[in-house]
């Protein structure tokens, strides 16, 4: 939180109390009273009071800024930005320790040559966390230059994170693999998982989409799922609260038609509250922990992987694809416009039929 420079007066006035708070803004001193008070300790707690909101929405003029940190900038471009979801929160509050060595520097010495440098020394890490730090990072720096004009240029910007030769494939399953998964054993209780996994198979839904699926957003007649919602952690002090919230883009929000074997899949879940699942955490562990018994090194979240290489093996096209995901359609040619073997096998015998006429 910022340091506001601030002093009280407690005055007698009109047979009350007064409190001025006075602080300081860059050059200048101004002021924030309340009056009216019947007692001295009134008047203090209402300075409290005023105190308080003043550090939750007080900006400081930018000579006053002029030789912030980039550790003291976050919180103050969090301010401005109270519409960011938790998990952008947190990743921008990560900017300062992956960048520690330039946490406490003032923002107009930060050099483009020292981020470089940075991103070459942490070779730990893998490519995508690199951008991703250095995209908060830029988007720091771009804040207070737009906003506040304490850095002229912004020294992060045309940086380029160099690509690995061989990206990492994804891993979409077979159907036998599938099979063999849904004819497995699950412990009492936790017979839903099955029927999570044949939702995410079907559907290539997202795992916080699927557990805040709500029985209003299944057309048994038509045979579609709406995607409406998704259960996420929201800002706490506290332990951490999960609960149902929007989605992350506008493209999240859409209609999948859906096979008839997961309609009568869902027809036979039980109906104990408006969502489809009783679980609360956008967590995967326990249901990849119960999938991983079956297939080893696999997730929930390859069943979107499979469910968007089936569609492409057979034909769909790339903006279909898209629209069913809820993604754009440069994710999905960057994600999975490669190979599996089940295409593999595929393309090899459909060369062979075509070219042996």
């Amino acid at each position: 939180m910022y340091n506001i420079n601030h002093n009280f007066t407690y005055r007698q006035k009109d047979k009350g109390w007064q409190v001025i708070l006075s602080y300081k803004d860059g050059d200048k001193w101004r002021q924030k009273s309340k009056q009216g008070l019947k007692t001295k300790q009134q008047a203090k707690d209402a300075g409290n009071k005023l105190l308080a909101e003043l550090q939750r929405t007080f900006v400081p003029s930018s000579n006053e800024l002029a030789d912030i940190t980039l550790r003291d900038f976050i919180p103050i471009m969090l301010r401005d930005k109270q519409e960011l979801a938790l998990s952008s929160q947190k990743a921008y509050k990560k900017t300062a320790v992956f960048f520690d060595e330039l946490a406490d520097k003032p923002l107009r010495s930060i050099t483009r040559q020292q981020i470089i440098a940075i991103l070459n020394e942490k070779s730990q890490y893998a490519p995508k966390t690199k951008e991703l730090r250095l995209t908060t990072l830029r988007s720091i720096l771009n804040h207070a230059r737009t906003n506040y004009g304490l850095v002229s240029i912004n020294p992060a910007s045309r940086i380029q994170i160099p690509r690995p030769k061989e990206a990492k494939k994804i891993r979409a399953i077979s159907a036998v693999e599938f099979q063999s998964l849904i004819d497995s054993k699950v412990r009492k209780g936790c017979e839903y998982y099955k029927d999570i996994v044949m939702v995410a198979y079907y559907s290539g839904m997202r795992y916080g989409e699927i557990i805040a699926l709500e029985w209003g957003d299944i057309d048994f007649h038509n045979y579609t799922l709406t995607v409406a919602r998704q259960i996420k952690q929201q800002p706490s002090d506290g332990k951490p609260v999960y609960a149902v919230g929007p989605l992350k883009t506008q493209n999240s929000y859409r209609t999948i038609p859906i096979p008839a074997l997961l309609v009568e899949t869902l027809e036979k879940v039980a109906r104990t509250a408006d969502r489809v699942f009783p679980l609360a955490s956008p967590y995967t562990h326990n249901v990849n922990q119960w999938i991983q018994r079956t297939l080893p090194h696999t997730s929930i979240h390859d069943m979107r992987h499979s469910y968007a290489t089936n569609l492409i093996a057979n034909g769909v096209d790339v903006q279909t694809v898209a629209a069913l995901l809820g993604d754009t359609i440069n994710t999905v040619i960057n994600t999975y416009l490669d190979f599996t073997e089940d295409m593999r096998r595929a393309a090899s015998d459909s060369v062979n039929r075509i070219f042996s006429k």
